[in-house]
């Protein structure tokens, strides 16, 4: 395993165990859009679709720029105090009274999808947390795949409190952490979510 794709796992794991355990929005924004930067181009350099690529060919009016501009608003604001020119002091105000822990949804979906790509694996709960986004996100998905298998594990959880959501995503890891069956199969990434230094 190259040492990107170690440091991009690393981030993507302790973003998500986290955003898991409800903590600190901020850091799991930072280390969620630096893994995602990274997995992004080792999949480039691969030669493999991201999901940067998805959203490019199906949403013409967002070019390479105007997306990474949106991806990473708010990484910006978390990790600049100057403007590019090195010397205005950033205004981030305004942007960051909107930022909430919904944020970090797209952001860490993104990353452990391209991490899947490059990898063909993926820990446990980033697997149940990609369930748990297709069932938070019903109108995004395509109309021709069948919605059954997110919505039996999620019923109707798009209409809960953001409270509620995120508890039933822990419960869900708790549930199938220790399944056997995924955890033989060989597209699961064994080992901790996050290193342990």
């Amino acid at each position: 395993m190259s040492v990107k794709i170690q440091i991009a796992r690393a981030q993507l794991g302790t973003a998500l165990d986290l955003f898991i355990r409800e903590k600190d929005s901020y850091s799991v924004h930072s280390l969620a859009c630096g893994g995602s930067e990274i997995v992004e181009g080792l999949a480039k350099e691969a030669d493999l679709p991201s999901i940067s690529t998805h959203i490019l060919q199906t949403m013409p009016d967002i070019d390479q720029r105007k997306l990474k501009r949106l991806r990473n608003q708010h990484w910006n604001a978390l990790k600049h105090f100057y403007e590019q020119d090195g010397k205005t002091v950033r205004d981030d105000e305004a942007l960051m009274d909107d930022f909430t822990d919904t944020a970090n949804d797209a952001v860490l979906f993104g990353g452990w999808l391209d991490y899947l790509l490059i990898t063909k694996r993926l820990p446990v709960e980033a697997q149940v947390f990609q369930v748990w986004w297709f069932a938070m996100n019903p109108k995004s998905m395509n109309p021709n795949v069948d919605p059954s298998p997110w919505q039996s594990i999620f019923p109707k959880i798009e209409t809960q409190p953001r409270k509620e959501q995120k508890r039933r995503l822990r419960r869900a890891i708790e549930k199938w952490r220790d399944s056997k069956e995924i955890l033989q199969d060989p597209r699961t990434e064994l080992g901790p979510l996050s290193p342990r230094c």
